[in-house]
């Protein structure tokens, strides 16, 4: 999970982008253009956000949109702050939900 969500800049790019805007609705490209990338160069983060959850897609007339599934997200969120506060030599990880 850890790896999926630090793969690269362009997912770190992905995440800022839907968590400011949990509502967005987009297509690929158009996500892509919103963060200075095309949609080709995005598409293997995307994959990997879709595949674990985060993001889904959504076919809406003949476009394929992408959105931020909110209580996979949170699940997500939840599952990697549990991890850090379980490991050896974390002194203090306040248990504030994201």
């Amino acid at each position: 999970m850890l790896e999926t969500l630090l793969a690269s800049e362009v997912t770190g790019d992905l995440l800022v982008l839907f968590h400011r805007n949990p509502g967005l609705i987009d297509t690929l490209d158009s996500v892509a253009r919103r963060i200075g990338r095309t949609g080709n160069s995005i598409e293997e983060d995307v994959r990997g956000l879709v595949n674990l959850g985060v993001l889904k897609t959504r076919r809406i007339g003949r476009s394929e949109v992408l959105l931020l599934d909110r209580a996979r997200d949170r699940e997500v969120l939840d599952a990697i702050a549990k991890h850090l506060r379980n490991l050896g030599g974390v002194e203090k990880i306040d248990n504030t939900k994201f």
